[in-house]
């Protein structure tokens, strides 16, 4: 069973090269790492060839930047990859060494499954220290060592790594929602309900694929104590409450009205081919 991880990516260098060192340390490899950047800037084609020697089984992929652009690398990404299971996840998410592993272990059909919400390491932090030497010896995922970072604030029970324990916090915070940062779905489920909706702007548009894909069938499963990944804090100037709106009222539409399809998407003939739902 292959499992591509897909990365969303625009122009981050620093934060992509810990990102792959991230996917270097891990336990059970991924079969399959495709870097998919919104636009063609130099910073991200720079981290891929600093890390040259990590060896990744990586594809990088670029498009030209027009506006919030993720849906479309995101698209473009899933049509180039060759996994059974796709992990969604985004340039500035250090997984911890287990991430794709547990991912292969709990996924099974008729689900997707969502790591959850941010851990969130502080802007400040992160760009005043090389965080690689933290990452090879995993003590970045350590909940002491986080804690002594000024801004850190998260619940221990966030960082288990006793597998009872993170199934039994698991089952007391389910919730059934795709989080574009850390999730997993089957390639042929995701095909099936056309991929991303390319006329969505920031805010929801990950929600937007879960609920689709609800639609026909498929829970998705929540594991945020889990599966482990550490997001690398940043401010949201691109950040538009008006088109957010707009997306939570297209997102309302699609679970009220059932809807299987994006409005825009070059999967979506794939889909409506071979599936009947309208």
């Amino acid at each position: 069973m292959k499992i591509t991880v897909i990365i969303s990516a625009h122009k981050k260098r620093r934060e992509m090269e810990f990102v792959l060192a991230g996917y270097a340390a891990q336990v059970r490899p991924a079969d399959e790492i495709i870097v998919s950047q919104d636009g063609e800037f130099p910073e991200i084609a720079e981290a891929i060839a600093n890390s040259a020697h990590l060896n990744l089984p990586l594809m990088h992929l670029t498009q030209e930047h027009r506006g919030f652009g993720k849906c479309r690398a995101l698209n473009k990404a899933i049509l180039q990859a060759s996994g059974d299971m796709l992990l969604f996840t985004d340039g500035d998410c250090v997984p911890r060494d287990d991430f794709v592993d547990t991912y292969v272990k709990l996924m099974r059909p008729g689900i997707f499954l969502a790591g959850g919400s941010h851990i969130s390491v502080p802007e400040a932090y992160h760009q005043t220290h090389d965080l690689i030497p933290d990452i090879r010896s995993q003590r970045l995922f350590d909940h002491d060592f986080l804690s002594g970072i000024a801004g850190f604030s998260k619940s221990r029970n966030r960082l288990l790594r006793n597998p009872r324990l993170q199934r039994f916090y698991d089952f007391l915070s389910p919730r059934n929602v795709f989080s574009g940062a850390n999730s997993c779905a089957w390639r042929q489920d995701v095909l099936k309900v056309g991929g991303f909706d390319e006329s969505m702007a920031y805010g929801g548009e990950d929600q937007n694929l879960g609920l689709r894909l609800n639609n026909i069938g498929i829970k998705g499963v929540r594991a945020r104590h889990s599966i482990v990944s550490l997001h690398l804090d940043h401010g949201r100037g691109y950040y538009d409450a008006a088109l957010h709106q707009a997306n939570k009222d297209w997102n309302q539409q699609v679970r009220s009205g059932k809807h299987v399809y994006p409005r825009v998407s070059p999967i979506r003939q794939m889909g409506e081919h071979g599936n009947r739902h309208s």
